[in-house]
């Protein structure tokens, strides 16, 4: 058995790869080449993931296989079964897709007239979501509906309904290229799998696809039972993650504080980023697991709310929901295993402009401010990066210079953003942006506060500052979702938080807080109000009488808890 399942890792693992670099290198569109949206895998009869690619968005490949059991379940419910080269999609939230703009293709390997196994490539489309950002009222309104469909064979889509899908998505001839670098892309994956069941035999790829489930269960088994309890609850607001081992069973209960307070977020994709998560924590502990599957079998996920009704606006918010969900269960394992998680990243301000230039062309972009990281155990969070939970990725400045008459001010690292602790978080970012020429919409999401673990504090939020010559300064924080119109000689600056920190801020090594202060991260203010580092006039130079007094106090009387919740006690 280790020999098959060495073998059948080596050549999905190789294809998958494969499958992903197709992808991204022959896709027109941003988000697909450059900003980490696509995932590629492989998955086994029942919808669960065998293996996906390395490059693969985490997120993505989970949601795929809730899309994927949940047409399993349809097709037997309906008596229906599924034939050799059969081609489906999906992008509907009512079938466990994770939105509209992530269009999942999947064609199943059949023996005997079974679905032995799935492979599946998921892509986000921005063609497909006419208004991700943008308050509306009915799903219906927010972009193309798509539910599980049989759309071809031998991966070609039935002419039909690409003339269909062209009518009703914008930017046609772009999202065409794109599908048909998704088709390719699952052509490969096809290929090697049908080989590979040839092969080994379909009874050897469900001794496969066991093994996985039960080695993920032994495992998570294994990192519970270091814990006092055997059990762990991290909660990140709104949600609160319950994760315990009964017997050989491993469940998790994910529960939110008010319906009102909660992002739109599917049940089905609150169970994909909790195993999103939980495979964080199992490649830190087992670095092997990184592209395995296994977790839908090992692990029963309960998201204990009622589900949206089916004409509910999803959005880009999904993705807030789904990073703070996978952090609430990250946050479980912060007291008893700390070496296995971190502090929560900052989520990305997102965009979404829609406008037309001085000769009438319309244009759109899609543009993510990305915050800072969290810190952890082992040191400080990235700073300007992309969270570990939501497929966006950086753009350059030249990038969005060339999407839409903009012109980039400014764009620079936030000083004093990183959330403070004996490990800092990663700075957010400020951009000023100025519209060139017409005018615009545009849609933004503010994300609220990451906050800090283990004594660590939060990063600062996120703001949003409209300049106009006819109303002057519009200020909005976070969190919030704003739409704004734009005209030429509008300025829009866009600040992004910073990452949450890891343990108390006065337990920093100075030698590290006077790194920060030469290299502009920290201002003496903060290095005074949080640090407990006082600095002499007019210079970057401590002062060490000070210094050892208000550190001495601090550690002496516990005053931390008034630290953590932002009281300036130095002044």
């Amino acid at each position: 058995m280790p020999g098959i399942l060495l073998d059948v890792r080596a050549q999905l693992e190789e294809a998958a790869y494969e499958m992903d670099a197709t992808l991204r290198q022959a896709a027109s569109s941003a988000a697909i080449g450059r900003h980490g949206g696509s995932a590629a895998g492989f998955y086994a009869g029942a919808g669960s993931l065998i293996l996906g690619g390395r490059e693969s968005h985490p997120l993505l490949l989970e949601a795929a296989a809730e899309a994927l059991a949940f047409l399993v379940h349809q097709q037997a419910a309906s008596g229906r079964g599924f034939a050799a080269g059969d081609l489906y999609w999906t992008n509907d939230p009512g079938c466990n897709a994770a939105g509209l703009e992530d269009l999942v293709l999947a064609s199943p390997v059949v023996r005997d007239g079974r679905a032995v196994c799935f492979v599946a490539v998921a892509a986000t489309h921005t063609a497909l979501g006419r208004a991700s950002l943008a308050p509306v009222e009915r799903l219906r309104r927010e972009g193309l509906i798509l539910p599980w469909t049989r759309v071809g064979r031998d991966g070609a889509v039935q002419p039909e309904i690409l003339d269909l899908l062209a009518a009703n998505a914008e930017a046609p001839a772009e999202f065409l290229e794109d599908l048909r670098a998704q088709i390719h892309s699952l052509r490969l994956g096809h290929a090697v799998m049908e080989a590979l069941v040839d092969r080994q035999g379909p009874e050897a790829l469900a001794l496969v696809c066991e093994t996985l489930g039960a080695g993920s269960r032994r495992a998570l088994q294994g990192i519970l039972g270091k814990l006092e309890k055997g059990c762990a609850e991290g909660r990140v607001a709104p949600f609160t993650g319950r994760i315990k081992a009964e017997g050989d069973e491993v469940s998790v209960v994910v529960t939110a504080e008010e319906p009102a307070s909660r992002p739109h977020l599917t049940p089905a994709l609150a169970r994909a980023s909790v195993r999103a998560a939980l495979r964080e924590v199992l490649t830190a502990e087992i670095p092997a697991m990184s592209v395995l599957g296994g977790l839908l079998d090992a692990v029963r996920v309960e998201a204990a709310w009622d589900p949206l009704a089916p004409d509910v606006p999803i959005g880009a918010a999904r993705f807030a929901g789904t990073q703070a969900v996978a952090e609430a269960v990250l946050a479980a394992f912060a007291e008893g295993l700390a070496h296995l998680t971190r502090a929560p990243d900052a989520s990305p301000v997102l965009l979404d402009l829609r406008g037309e230039r001085a000769d009438g062309t319309r244009y759109r972009m899609r543009l993510e401010v990305c915050g800072g990281l969290g810190a952890s155990v082992f040191g400080d969070g990235m700073t300007h990066a992309s969270p570990a939970f939501q497929p966006q990725r950086l753009r350059s400045v030249e990038a969005i210079e060339r999407a839409a008459p903009l012109r980039v001010q400014r764009f620079e690292l936030r000083p004093d953003s990183a959330g403070p602790g004996q490990y800092r978080g990663g700075l957010g970012a400020a951009v000023m942006l100025e519209l060139l020429e017409g005018r615009a919409t545009v849609d933004v999401l503010l994300p609220g506060r990451p906050m800090g673990l283990r004594g660590g504090m939060r990063g600062d939020g996120a703001r949003l500052v409209l300049v106009t010559p006819e109303e002057g300064v519009r200020e909005q924080v976070g969190p919030a979702q704003v739409s704004l119109d734009l005209r030429a000689g509008h300025r829009l600056h866009v600040e992004s938080p910073g990452g949450g920190g890891w343990g108390l801020p006065f337990q920093r090594s100075i030698m590290r807080i006077e790194e920060d202060l030469a290299r502009g991260i920290i201002t003496r203010d903060q290095s005074r109000n949080r640090y407990g580092v006082i600095l002499k006039p007019g210079s970057l130079e401590k002062d060490d009488h000070l210094t050892y007094r208000v550190r001495h106090y601090l550690l002496s009387t516990l005053a931390a808890e008034d630290i953590i919740a932002g009281e300036e006690l130095l002044d």
